[in-house]
Parts: C-alpha cells; sequence; structure tokens
C-alpha cells in the first residue's frame, strides 16, 4: 500500500540547487556547514549563500574554506519538526559521499525518533541532479507510490546525468575575447571526477561543448549551467551557445536552459573561477520543476 504524499516528508541536500526550483513545503534542504575558520561557521542556504562563500575566497586571498556536514543533533530537530508537523515519514536524498557523508548523523538522529519512519536514499550524484530527483520523487509520492517503490524508481535514474567542469586559463582580462575558451576541464560521472588529457587546454572550452553535445544526442534531457560568479562573461557566452546546438530533440529544453550556482564541492576541486555545463535524462516521468 503506498504512503500518503501529505505524510512524507523530503529532505534534500543543500548542493542540490532545490531553493533554486518551485517546490512546495514537503520538501525541505539540510544545509551544509562552511568552516573558514573557528570563530567563522555559516550554515549554506541559511546564513551564506555559495555564491558569498566564492566571493570571500576570491577576494580574501587568506580564507581557506571546509565543507563540514551539521550534526545528529540538528537533523534530529529537522525529524521532531517534521513529526509536529504530521508527517509520519521522512525520505532523506542525499549527495554523494565525496561530499559530505550525512549518512552517519542521520542514523544517529533516527534512534531519537522513532515516532517516524525514515528512509535515506544515497545518491551517486552530488549536486543539481538531486534537485531535479526530489521532485520526481515527490510527483510519484503525490501519486500513492510508497516509499520503497519510489527508492527503486530513484536507483534507474542512477547515472543518467553528466557534468562538464571547464577550469578557464585566462592571463590578462584584457586578452578575454582571445583567450577564453583555453582551459582544462572534467567529467564528473558516476559519481567520480575523471581526469581529461592535458592536451586540451587549447579551446578547452569549444571540445567540452561538442563532447556536451554528443553525449545528449539521441536522449532527451533536462540541461542546466552551473556558475560561480553570476557576473561572469561565461554565463552569456555558454548559454548563447548551448542555445544555438543543432539538436531538435532538446531545442526547447536547450532554449531555456537554467543557470545554478556551482556547488562548492566542484569549485573547490577545480577552482573557484570554474563553469560547468550538465544534463539529466528527462526519463520515468521526470520533471523540471513542479508547476
Amino acid at each position: 500500500m503506498g504512503c500518503f504524499f501529505m505524510k512524507t516528508k523530503i529532505f534534500v541536500c543543500s548542493s542540490s540547487g532545490l531553493n533554486e526550483l518551485k517546490h512546495s513545503n514537503n520538501i525541505e534542504v539540510i544545509p551544509f556547514l562552511y568552516k573558514f575558520s573557528d570563530d567563522e561557521l555559516f550554515e549554506d542556504v541559511l546564513e551564506m549563500s555559495s555564491e558569498t562563500a566564492y566571493n570571500k575566497i576570491r577576494y580574501d586571498k587568506s580564507s581557506e574554506l571546509e565543507l563540514l556536514s551539521i550534526g545528529y543533533k540538528r537533523i534530529s530537530e529537522y525529524l521532531q519538526q517534521a513529526i509536529k508537523d504530521g508527517y509520519e515519514n521522512a525520505f532523506f536524498i542525499m549527495a554523494n559521499r565525496a561530499v559530505i557523508n550525512l549518512q552517519i548523523p542521520i542514523s544517529i538522529a533516527v534512534e531519537d525518533n522513532k515516532d517516524i519512519n525514515v528512509i535515506l536514499y544515497q545518491s551517486n550524484e552530488t549536486s543539481i541532479p538531486l534537485a531535479y530527483i526530489a521532485l520526481y520523487a515527490e510527483k510519484r509520492l503525490e501519486e500513492g507510490e510508497s516509499l520503497i517503490d519510489v527508492w527503486n524508481e530513484l536507483v534507474s535514474l542512477e547515472n543518467t546525468s553528466n557534468i562538464f567542469i571547464f577550469k578557464p586559463r585566462i592571463k590578462k582580462m584584457s586578452d578575454f575575447e582571445n583567450q577564453f575558451k583555453n582551459g582544462t576541464y572534467q567529467i564528473f560521472k558516476g559519481g567520480r571526477l575523471l581526469e581529461t588529457p592535458e592536451a586540451r587546454i587549447i579551446n578547452g572550452l569549444e571540445t567540452m561543448i561538442e563532447e556536451f553535445k554528443d553525449e545528449i544526442y539521441g536522449k532527451k534531457v533536462i540541461p542546466f549551467i552551473l556558475a560561480s560568479d553570476k557576473f561572469s562573461k561565461y554565463n552569456e557566452i555558454v548559454l548563447r551557445t548551448i542555445k544555438e546546438l543543432d539538436d531538435e530533440e532538446n531545442k526547447k529544453a536547450l532554449e531555456k536552459v537554467r543557470i545554478f550556482s556551482l556547488p562548492l564541492f566542484f569549485g573547490l576541486k577545480s577552482g573557484i573561477d570554474t563553469i560547468a555545463i550538465g544534463y539529466i535524462e528527462a526519463k520515468n516521468g521526470l520533471i523540471i520543476e513542479k508547476k
């Protein structure tokens, strides 16, 4: 028998970009912690946006950022509030352990909150696709599917997304127009960052977009852009280039590409000035966002 939708609370990590999509109160963000020092500890989304964190690193060269998980006491508070709000189930859709391992604090918090049934879905994904997956889970629960059935359906969505991460190599901003294509990039696939040959330094951006085009050919996808700086010249360049791709299957989707904040996980790994493009396959009824 399916669980009634209004009795299930969905939690998703703050790297998912959920707050940049339309969603109901049945889905809530679990924040990461930004630690710059023992005296500078901020909660992602609630106290400091990723864009603000990037700017702090960008303009304060002495800043060193560490990503931490919130403790089990905070997660316990989320569960207690869900119980007060009348939810009987809690469904955690969490990122790959390579980002932040929330499995342990969630498991401890569950022991202190026996009045709510908790299921944890630990994804191979690390960021934006989780927002779409959470919306899909909400839709299926609303249609009367059980938590276990939805959990199994989410497994089928694994490895249906790729993220291409470009790190520009610009020596002088005055030569931007001549240099903006130069750089290296990595592909995030199947829960891992894959290294790419160093030979792709020249025209790396162009090569990356060509590979993105080849990857989505024959698939129906939800594309997106990830940027650490909303004022970056790359945003307009990449957005325009993607819109002009010759792909009839995804023409409408490519004309309405959404720009999300680049998750700190990628920024700290690849560099704070990186820009990425990605997609998740629109399959099994996956929707872009709640109407």
